[in-house]
């Protein structure tokens, strides 16, 4: 019996251990070259020149979970010739050809088509900026953080569209593909608008003193200011998934082709408005395209005057539904109704007008 009973546990330890060490995932496919072998440990890093700590260690598991799970390492740490290697000089270049290969396509992967729309951007680095100006303009890291990798379920793909394509690629790649796609049709980005305001803001252009510090027009120091105070900002800010956010009415569809509203090729020209205005609004003419989207209320004697009547009805519509329900209390207080919560009502037993007119 002692013998069956060790068994038992034996077994039960085994199968435990099989089951986690399944269903928890590595990244050891990604790790070819085993860098895993001293980037596991929590506490590897250094005290760099300026007395900051730098960790450089990697959670496997989170990062088996991530966008590059299936990116080997050196793909992107290109300058890496020599395990243990020197001391890291060199940024990352995300324009390098990665040794995956996309579904349907025959060539290694890069973001070079990319990196080159952002790069003649107005956040791209230009020959005449200041390398103060250079260290201030957003990279690839500044939005981009290797997030991690959200599956859609089975249930959401057309499965008579899916079965087609089955009928000559491979389930694997085709289904990665088709969810891939079918995300990203969903929406402009893959971030809540909410998300892209606050990116947007942090750290730049709410930041007013550093914007101040790089020249920028008064219009655009009060960009921040100007949104939050719009019918889109508050649309947003209220949770509306569908309000312009940043990205909405500054870029197209490549997400990273920004630029200065003089450029002839900015969606937010005056030429290409009517089209970027489309995407969210019907019926729109000439005049509809002229409207101030970053409206300055205490410039405008109209607007202030609409904007204070409508706060005025707001907090009126509020603050008076409130009176009401108060009244109402006192009243049935003195009526003699008991104030309980219970069985779902708030309010128990008989009025004494009720009483004097009916009786018990």
């Amino acid at each position: 019996m002692e013998f069956l009973r060790i068994l038992t546990k034996t077994s039960l330890f085994l199968a435990i251990f099989l089951l986690v060490s399944f269903a928890v995932p590595n990244a050891n496919a990604a790790d070819k070259e085993n860098c895993l072998m001293c980037h596991k440990y929590r506490q590897i890093g250094r005290i760099d020149e300026k007395g900051i700590k730098r960790s450089y260690y990697v959670n496997e598991n989170i990062y088996a979970n991530t966008t590059h799970r299936n990116v080997p390492c050196r793909d992107c740490h290109t300058y890496i010739n020599r395990l243990p290697h020197d001391p890291v000089t060199e940024e990352v270049n995300c324009s390098n050809e990665c040794h995956i290969k996309p579904p349907f396509s025959k060539e290694n992967f890069s973001h070079r088509k990319i990196i080159k729309i952002f790069n003649k951007s107005v956040h791209g680095i230009k020959k005449g900026d200041s390398e103060e100006l250079k260290a201030a303009k957003p990279y690839c890291k500044y939005c981009h953080l290797n997030p991690v990798y959200r599956t859609v379920a089975e249930e959401r793909i057309a499965p008579t569209a899916l079965n087609r394509c089955l009928n000559c690629h491979e389930r694997k790649g085709v289904t990665a593909a088709y969810k891939h796609i079918t995300h990203r049709l969903r929406r402009k980005t893959s971030r809540s608008p909410q998300e892209i305001v606050q990116l947007c803001s942090k750290n730049c252009h709410a930041d007013i003193e550093k914007m101040e510090k790089f020249k920028v027009s008064k219009e655009s120091l009060e960009a921040v200011e100007t949104y939050n105070e719009s019918i889109h900002g508050k649309s947003v800010a209220l949770g509306s998934q569908e309000a312009a956010d940043c990205v909405s009415c500054h870029a197209s569809s490549a997400i990273h082709d920004i630029y200065k509203k003089d450029d002839k090729t900015s969606t937010i020209n005056i030429e290409n408005r009517t089209k970027i205005c489309k995407e969210c609004h019907d019926d729109i003419n000439e005049r509809f395209v002229q409207i101030d989207v970053h409206p300055k209320i205490e410039d405008d004697p109209i607007l202030h005057f609409v904007t204070m009547n409508l706060t005025v009805a707001f907090y009126g519509t509020v603050f008076g539904l409130l009176g009401l329900a108060l009244i109402e209390t006192v009243g049935r207080k003195k009526d003699g109704i008991k104030w309980q919560i219970r069985r779902g009502t708030t309010w128990r037993g008989r009025s004494k007008h009720w009483l004097k007119k009916y009786g018990d």
